[in-house]
């Protein structure tokens, strides 16, 4: 099974009113991320984020790259300051492959407490658009599969 863990792209962090949405920025990191991994033909079985506005935004524009029969769905337990240990069970029992959508430092502890069993250990840097793939190897043992980050696929730096 594969957890793909992504952290919101950039977004306009003085429109409060307007729910911090996505910056342009953002939205081109985050569409190239997309067109790349559309290639791969990743397949997953669901694409969940938060219920901030930047989440649901990145997580509409990550669909593009993955092949799911649903769309992007909001679900509870997701924002940044939320705990993750209970997630971090339910993802254990998962069999199908997920992506997740959401914000620091809510990703950087559940990928410590999944990978190191420890939710105080930064294991990955989680900057905005970023997007981790991790591998279950065994019942309740994840390994980093791989990272991209969004400078990757930008042509201006």
């Amino acid at each position: 099974m594969k957890l793909y863990l992504m952290r919101h792209g950039d977004y306009v962090a003085e429109d409060v009113r307007h729910g911090n949405p996505l910056s342009e920025k953002g939205q081109t990191d985050v569409s190239l991320l997309a067109d790349f991994l559309n290639e791969r033909r990743l397949p997953v079985s669901r694409i969940v984020h938060s219920e901030k506005l930047r989440a649901q935004q990145t997580a509409n524009l990550i669909a593009k790259g993955f092949f799911c029969d649903k769309a992007p769905e909001e679900i509870p337990g997701l924002n940044p300051a939320d705990e993750v240990a209970t997630l971090a069970e339910q993802i254990n029992d998962w069999e199908e492959d997920v992506v997740i959508v959401g914000h620091l430092p809510f990703l950087g502890r559940l990928t410590g407490l999944l990978v190191v069993h420890n939710e105080s250990k930064e294991i990955v840097s989680f900057q905005t658009g970023t997007i981790v793939c991790l591998e279950k190897v065994e019942n309740t043992r994840w390994i980093i599969n791989w990272v991209l980050g969004p400078g990757l696929f930008r042509i201006d730096g």
